[in-house]
């Protein structure tokens, strides 16, 4: 780190109220630093080009380089650049970078964070590093990171700021007034908490309250009391819930004595519905919930080989459908060209009703009481759909064997249309068996008190897969003799042969 403090230059009021004149385009500017990585560019000349970006802008161009050339840059940054830059970045590359770095100089970026964005830095470090850095911050500080990085991350204590001010609700709005301007007030705390003798939390009072309101008079008589409360266990999806629903800009959080240890705003919600969203994505198929693109190897395997295990286990279950009805595939080898295509189309139709059952449950939207008419829906929907495209899926089936007979091609001929029929009900009954279950599967996971997006896709294909081959090839099985007269007697076994007679009409 280079210890350097970035002039900050004068803005007229133009400026300042339509931001800087010269707007850079990220991906110039990344392709600019990369050349002139390759052309060995003194650092601190890269340096220079990568602090003028805004902060999340730089953080994408450290991301795009070398790992080693990452620490290096990040050295010979501006503090205060080099800082907000690391804070915007994925927190486990930023890691790596910080890993790179003396103790004293990834202490000094730590001090300049925000406590949220710093813990989220230090939970991505190894127990001993952080130790060491925090061994750097000046010790309050240090005690405040060291408390909030023992919050999981996904709670409310892994994501609140605890640099906030509170004022005592006694006090007098000219004596609020004057501890304002003595200390000096974060830029995302609109309102001030107001707490009693005992640091309880009593209410907040607005900043623009203290302006209007006459000096003498107290706090407590002009503050808000009605306020919601969050405490550092609440899950993040529920406080990103609650943020949406009232539209908050900021709430604070407390302990189980309702003293006041922070607070969150909408910036970090926003962040929570982007992780939760891709939170909820990777556990539909099995991946580590948070797994990130440069997660070390360790983390990788400890979140996707177990699932891989379960995927293993319901896959053979799926295929032990198939050896079931092994004789007849081998009877009828056109069989095994469209049942595919019906477990391909049911698993279709229950990721969309998977899809849509889950967004409604993350937004609240599915009640105890609407669940049955729901339920009744998707399965009206799945019955509609599947007769739909079983009608098209069974006219193009007996077309192609229309076209076989007349040229000629034995392999198109064998799609007969009673196959063709039998496969249009088969399709039927699997899209509406697709959507109920890729309903349904949410929905008890849901009500057993599992995350139903935990791994739902996994068994939701094992589920889809093995009705879907049940369904069609049972089909074929029970009809064979309408099917596939000429090979029926072959899937059936040989019939008993007739009683030879002799010459006078015994029998032998």
């Amino acid at each position: 780190m280079s210890g350097r403090q970035k002039p900050q230059p004068e803005l007229d009021f133009q400026e300042q109220r339509d931001g800087p004149h010269e707007v850079h385009d990220v991906e110039a500017v990344a392709e600019r630093v990369e050349t002139m990585v390759e052309a060995d560019a003194p650092v601190a000349d890269i340096a220079l080009v990568v602090e003028q970006q805004e902060a999340p802008d730089a953080a994408d161009i450290i991301e795009r380089l070398d790992p080693l050339e990452q620490g290096k840059l990040v050295h010979e940054m501006d503090d205060r650049a080099a800082a907000e830059a690391l804070a915007h970045m994925d927190p486990a590359l930023a890691a790596t970078v910080v890993r790179d770095l003396e103790a004293a100089e990834a202490a000094t970026l730590i001090e300049m964070m925000a406590d949220d964005d710093a813990a989220d830095l230090l939970q991505s470090l190894p127990e001993s590093i952080r130790a060491t850095v925090l061994h750097g911050v000046a010790p309050r500080r240090a005690a405040a990171l060291g408390k909030l990085a023992l919050y999981p991350p996904d709670t409310a204590g892994g994501i609140m700021t605890t640099d906030i001010r509170v004022v005592r609700a006694s006090l007098s709005i000219g004596r609020a007034i004057e501890r304002v301007k003595r200390l000096s007030l974060n830029e995302d705390q609109l309102e001030l908490y107001c707490v009693d003798e005992s640091q309880r939390f009593q209410g907040i009072i607005s900043l623009r309250d203290l302006l209007i309101v006459d000096d003498d008079e107290i706090v407590a008589d002009h503050m808000n009391r009605d306020i919601e409360r969050l405490h550092p266990q609440d899950d993040q999806e529920e406080v990103a819930r609650l943020f949406q629903r009232y539209d908050y800009l900021a709430l604070p959080v407390v302990d189980a004595h309702e003293r006041v240890l922070g607070m969150i705003t909408v910036d970090d919600v926003i962040d929570i519905i982007a992780e939760e969203s891709t939170e909820d994505a990777l556990k539909q198929v099995g991946a580590g919930a948070r797994e990130a693109v440069y997660s070390t190897l360790g983390a990788k395997l400890r979140g996707r080989t177990p699932w891989l295990v379960v995927n293993l286990l319901t896959a053979t279950a799926a295929a032990a459908v198939l050896l079931a009805f092994h004789d007849m595939i081998e009877m009828i080898p056109i069989a095994a060209v469209i049942f595919p295509v019906i477990a391909n189309q049911a698993g279709n139709a229950g990721n969309q009703s998977l899809a849509v059952t889950l967004r409604g449950l993350v937004l609240g939207q599915i009640h105890a009481q609407r669940v049955r008419p729901l339920i009744v829906k998707e399965a009206a929907f799945g019955l509609v759909t599947g007769v739909l495209v079983g009608v098209i899926f069974a006219a193009a089936t007996g077309i192609l064997g229309m076209i076989g007979h007349a040229s000629g091609i034995e392999l198109l001929a064998e799609f007969t249309w009673p196959l063709a029929i039998v496969t249009g009900l088969a399709m039927a009954g699997a899209l509406l068996a697709g959507c109920l279950i890729g309903t349904l599967i949410p929905l008890f996971m849901e009500r057993q008190g599992i995350d139903p997006a935990t791994s739902s896709t996994i068994f939701l294909t094992m589920l889809t897969d093995m009705l879907s081959f049940a369904a069609f090839l049972g089909l074929v099985f029970v009809l064979r003799g309408w099917v596939a007269p000429d090979i029926a007697a072959d899937i059936d076994g040989p019939a008993s042969p007739p009683a030879q007679m002799t010459p006078d009409g015994a029998g032998l």
